[in-house]
């Protein structure tokens, strides 16, 4: 067969790098040479009409195989197809999303917002043959945006003479620095992954806060510029054109926040950031989160930088609920196009988390609802990635957070590349794949179950509630969303108003959203079908006022009846993993982490209906004057201590801990200052009512 250069138009060729330089294109080009030499000969030809450069299809003609691609991702992404013995995508023509990504973090655990790089803070990072692992896993899903989530990363890849004092790090580690981003951007590259550095504005290090004499009153405070002055302009200029000039195929992701001052943000941007970005020559891509975003800010966008997307939090710093927040339509056509982030979803966490429904009706909806170009998820677990949160027997390796947890991106890159796709095809897919996985079919599609029925409970709790959000708020830890008295007053009725203002600046709190579709079948199946006036659940206090007026919920989804189900649910996965480990397969370890998960979500729904039933109770009182409940009032609140330290007992012997955010609660602090203390308070409470 000829090997000529694949050129951009419709001749027939071999698949062979056009050239040895380092553009995007080459890069893609050689790695795709790479994965064809390892399977059969392909023909392959760049078809401009396709009309997307990702896109492809495969034509087959007798023993002939052919690529037809938009561009050389889609050639890539042909030949990956061509030579996978399992697509994870298992689609052709062009991705309903563009933009399709991953975030890892590399910020330090605290509010000083640092990037220290090094082998000894982040090892992983510097692990070539583990970080190609990873690159492949999200290559595997069409993945191609890698977000490196940190405060103020750069000094520590960039070369600054005339920074001395801008890392603590000396030349030759900024050197060893670079080198590992360097190779980073490029193998992603290859693989059409382009690097988004994601940063605060402003911050610098502490090494430089603490030369330029920039003493405040803790550590945090002097690294943080709140109105920029003329050194940290001119030293952000520097540093962001020497990123754009060093790597190959990167650009930013830019939070206006969290230190510099609304009215600020337009002139910081329009004179730092953009300008450095345009006088690149590169036109690389820039995608600014709207959170503390300056309402005038906003409207000034679209004039300032042309390769310019906006981003917003799917449901702030939680799943909550397939449905996107409903301020996503604002930025509808404003730039160049809109990204949905799926943040640490705290509301999902340590349980295994992976349910192709859930996440198949979420992208569904953000594809339907026609305002977003892109989408990346977060990792669970990020703060402590690449580890997890299982406690192991002594002197085991630890469980890898991608690999454990493999299914969160492969069924991302599905849905963002095809959105929409046929439910039952779906549950196949994921069945066998977690068959070959754990080497037995029955297993796969046992797993594939487990994990539809415990996607939504935590979310579905978290929802319920609806008290505050937040990635140091996990839903398993209850630390802030079941007091009684939270749980009668932050969500009153249906009809709340939604808390108002910028992104970031509403104080924690959030509002209810539709409940999943799979919940909601159960639910219906459960009730008789009866048609539903909303798809929310109605909070705790409107309940107690309709039971009081004698009607019984009927046409609401009541959160008592709801928490039943989640109960069920969680019972269900039980039985499912069960069912698993006494089938063995290849891995026993890990199916019994499916039971201990199942165990630890029973307890947790456990908890939440004895506050739920408690704070009916006490509204009932409270609207009527009706003493007879408060005996099983008193019941329910001392009975929910003993469950929650069950919990706290149980949950201790498989994690440690509910999160990895630094600043959340543990089970034990919860324990002491929420849960016992709630009943104390409610017992006081009683007393003070004559009781």
């Amino acid at each position: 067969m000829p090997r000529t250069p694949l050129t951009p138009d419709t001749t027939r060729s071999s698949l062979a790098p056009a050239s040895e330089s380092w553009s995007d294109d080459g890069l893609i080009l050689r790695h795709a040479e790479t994965l064809r030499r390892h399977g059969d000969a392909v023909q392959c030809r760049i078809d401009p009409a396709l009309g997307h450069p990702e896109a492809f299809r495969i034509e087959r003609s007798g023993a002939g195989v052919e690529v037809v691609a938009g561009g050389p991702a889609g050639v890539l992404y042909g030949v990956q197809e061509l030579g996978l013995p399992h697509s994870v995508v298992d689609a052709e023509g062009r991705p309903d999303f563009n933009l399709r990504g991953a975030v890892l973090m590399l910020l330090g655990a605290s509010w000083a917002y640092q990037s220290d790089l090094s082998p000894t803070v982040y090892p992983w990072f510097f692990d070539r043959p583990f970080m190609t692992r990873y690159l492949d896993y999200l290559f595997s899903a069409r993945l191609n945006i890698l977000v490196l989530w940190s405060g103020h990363l750069f000094p520590h890849i960039l070369e600054l003479p005339e920074y001395p004092d801008a890392s603590q790090f000396s030349p030759e580690e900024i050197r060893r620095n670079q080198e590992q981003f360097r190779w980073l951007a490029t193998e992603a590259a290859r693989r059409n992954i382009s690097i988004l550095t994601h940063f605060y504005n402003i911050h610098v290090t502490e090494h430089l806060a603490k030369a330029l004499g920039r003493q405040g009153t803790a550590d945090s405070d002097a690294t943080r510029y709140v109105v920029p002055d003329a050194f940290v302009k001119g030293y952000y200029r520097t540093i962001l054109g020497r990123y754009f000039a060093e790597f190959p195929k990167v650009g930013l992701y830019i939070c206006p926040g969290e230190s510099l001052a609304l009215e600020e943000q337009q002139t910081w941007f329009r004179e730092v950031v953009f300008r450095a970005a345009g006088d690149s020559g590169k036109n690389p891509l820039l995608i600014i989160r709207d959170w503390t975003l300056d309402a005038g800010f906003k409207r000034a966008l679209p004039a300032m930088y042309p390769n310019l997307y906006s981003e917003m939090k799917h449901n702030d710093e939680t799943i909550t609920s397939p449905w996107p927040d409903v301020r996503h339509a604002t930025w509808k056509g404003v730039l160049a196009g809109h990204i949905v982030n799926l943040h640490d979803p705290a509301d999902a966490t340590p349980y295994r988390v992976g349910s192709p429904r859930l996440l198949g009706e979420m992208v569904g909806r953000w594809k339907d609802a026609g305002c977003f170009t892109g989408a990346w998820f977060y990792a669970p677990q990020i703060w402590i990635w690449p580890h997890t949160l299982d406690r192991l027997p002594e002197g085991q390796k630890p469980l890898i957070n991608f690999e454990r947890d493999e299914l969160w991106h492969l069924l991302e890159g599905r849905s963002l590349w095809r959105a929409n796709r046929d439910p039952a095809g779906e549950r196949a897919w994921t069945a066998a794949w977690l068959g070959r996985k754990f080497g037995h079919e029955r297993i796969g599609a046992l797993l594939t179950d487990w994990y539809d029925l415990t996607g939504p409970i935590l979310p579905g709790l978290q929802n319920l509630t609806a008290v505050r959000f937040g990635n140091f708020f996990p839903t398993a830890i209850a630390s802030v969303q079941a007091t009684v008295d939270d749980l009668l007053t932050y969500r009153t009725c249906l009809d709340d108003p939604r808390p108002e203002g910028p992104a970031g600046l509403t104080n924690q709190r959030y509002y209810s959203q539709p409940i999943d579709a799979f919940t909601l079948e159960l639910y219906r199946a459960r009730h008789d079908n009866h048609p539903l006036s909303d798809l929310r659940s109605l909070p705790v206090a409107q309940l107690a006022g309709e039971l009081v007026a004698g009607r019984n919920g009927a046409g609401f989804v009541r959160p008592d009846h709801l928490l039943d189900l989640y109960h069920e649910m969680a019972r269900q996965s039980r039985d499912l993993a069960q069912e698993a480990v006494a089938l063995g397969g290849n891995d026993p370890a890990e199916l019994r982490r499916f039971l201990q998960d199942s165990e630890c979500l029973l307890l947790t729904v456990d908890y939440y209906r004895l506050k739920v039933s408690a704070a009916l109770e006490k509204r009932h009182f409270q609207l009527t004057g009706d003493k007879r409940g408060l005996v099983r009032f008193r019941q329910l609140m001392e009975s929910s201590v003993s469950c929650y330290e069950e919990l706290m007992t149980t949950a201790r012997r498989f994690y440690r801990s509910g999160t990895p955010m630094f600043h959340a609660w543990t089970w034990e602090k919860t324990f002491a200052h929420r849960v016992t203390w709630d009943c104390e308070l409610q017992l006081k409470w009683l007393a003070g009512v004559g009781f």
